[in-house]
């Protein structure tokens, strides 16, 4: 093996873990919508509750087309366990991709899902 694949290598397995690294101790349960606004499950598994920052980006796949139609960020407080979390939007009827994105108010990510939703 070269040595350019073998530092290819290293680079790809030290982004994988930079980005994953996150998700040990957050992850997103499942996301709903019931006409009031959008419900993320978080279970924090880290023991204690912490204060984070949480960012829900929804994009409109109609049309075969991917169109951002919200972004919303807030603070939020997570207790040990399950949390369920309400973002406050409208949503049409139709197919929508949500990117959540879990930050610590520092704005370091702790990770990121994708969700399909079909309102």
């Amino acid at each position: 093996m070269s040595r350019i694949g073998v530092v290819t290598g290293l680079l790809i397995l030290l982004a994988v873990i930079a980005v994953s690294a996150g998700c040990l101790s957050y992850s997103i349960a499942m996301v709903s919508y019931d006409g009031d606004g959008v419900h993320v499950g978080v279970d924090n598994k880290g023991g204690d509750a912490r204060d984070a920052v949480m960012q829900v980006t929804v994009f409109d796949l109609s049309d075969f087309k991917q169109v951002e139609v919200d972004k919303i960020v807030r603070s939020v407080h997570l207790d040990a366990g399950t949390n369920e979390i309400t973002f406050d939007t409208d949503l049409q009827p139709g197919p929508y991709r949500l990117y959540i994105y879990m930050m610590e108010g520092g704005g370091e990510r702790l990770g990121c899902v994708i969700k399909n939703l079909e309102v």
